[in-house]
């Protein structure tokens, strides 16, 4: 009993020191904070230019409304000249682009969290990724040159772009949890970060790498459910999944339109699990018509250029990182909006 009454006493006084030691003048650690920059590339179709929209102020309500990061501590800009809305900064030109990154990657500490999220056009020309914005378009590199003024330890690249996955290697470092929309041979514009967004706004505490491995699944399935219906458009089943496509195309009539939902979908029946690659690799009649998957979300989180996909050539296939080295390790530690990683789990 005496043995335990000492330990104890003797713990209390290390505490008590380092108390007394905060109070004679030495400061304790900060509390870290996280700061945002959210972009959005030009536009093009009205019909892309819906869904940057929405994309931009959902991210921004999450990180302002359910992850408690500060608003002066979020800066939106984009290159959508008609998009009026009380988030938006200013238009987001390269120059705009350059400055926003210099001036927020330099207020972060390294106990800091910083986030970029990035919506919209991607291209790659002459073997150059880019970000397209009005005016000259801001090349991948010049966005990791203008990141690599971010002191903080914890860096977060959700780059939901066309084109995102050619931009990954320029982005890659240690200490940074890049997501991309895209394979590094995929340009298409991606439907992916409906789905991550849903991921995040389902679960605000989660980590980065449930988010991801959840959206990838998801993705992958509503893309897989669709089958070209005769000339009448995309036939979809599932309540969950029509009303997907209906938000994110409408309801579109007319042979030149690609986003009709045929008259025969079935809005009424539970989402089912489809496969999502023919098994064995082999294509029978099943699916025949069936929209093939074009696009693949890459993670990468170890500093290594290479990204890994949840969804490959043997279907899904969900990241562990468990251990230290495997992909998804540090991405299973990040949590928006919170700066601190969490423990690695036993």
């Amino acid at each position: 009993m005496g043995f335990r009454l000492g330990i104890i006493a003797l713990l209390a006084a290390l505490a008590g020191g380092a108390t007394a030691a905060y109070a004679g003048g030495a400061e304790a650690p900060a509390a870290g904070k996280a700061y945002a920059l959210l972009l959005g590339a030009m536009p093009g179709e009205e019909l892309f230019a819906r869904h940057y929209r929405d994309w931009l102020k959902r991210f921004h309500a999450h990180l302002a409304q359910k992850a408690g990061v500060a608003a002066e501590n979020i800066l939106v800009l984009s290159g959508d000249k008609d998009f009026k809305d009380p988030i938006v900064s200013g238009l987001a030109t390269a120059d705009a682009v350059r400055k926003a990154l210099a001036d927020l990657a330099g207020k972060a500490k390294p106990q800091d969290q910083f986030i970029l999220f990035m919506v919209g056009h991607g291209v790659v020309t002459d073997q150059v990724p880019t970000f397209v914005l009005p005016g000259p378009d801001i090349s991948a590199q010049d966005l990791a040159d203008g990141l690599a003024g971010a002191a903080a330890r914890n860096q977060v690249v959700l780059n939901l772009s066309s084109a995102s996955g050619a931009m990954l290697s320029r982005l890659a470092r240690p200490g940074r949890v890049n997501i991309s929309a895209t394979s590094p041979i995929e340009g298409n514009e991606p439907v992916f970060p409906e789905f991550l967004l849903r991921a995040i706004e389902a679960k605000p505490a989660g980590t980065l790498l449930d988010a991801y491995t959840g959206a990838a699944r998801e993705a992958a399935l509503w893309i897989s459910r669709a089958k070209a219906d005769e000339g009448e458009g995309w036939r979809i089943d599932g309540k969950e999944s029509v009303a997907i496509f209906e938000k994110l195309y409408g309801r579109q009539a007319g042979a030149a339109s690609p986003f009709r939902l045929a008259p025969g979908s079935d809005r009424t029946r539970p989402d089912e699990a489809v496969a999502i690659v023919p098994e064995g690799g082999k294509i029978d009649e099943s699916w025949l018509k069936r929209r093939v998957l074009s696009e693949h979300a890459m993670l990468e989180d170890g500093g290594e250029k290479d990204g890994v996909a949840a969804v490959g050539k043997e279907g899904y296939a969900p990241l562990d990182g468990k251990k230290p080295g495997e992909p998804g390790h540090l991405a299973r530690r990040v949590v928006l909006g919170k700066a601190e990683l969490l423990r690695v789990e036993p």
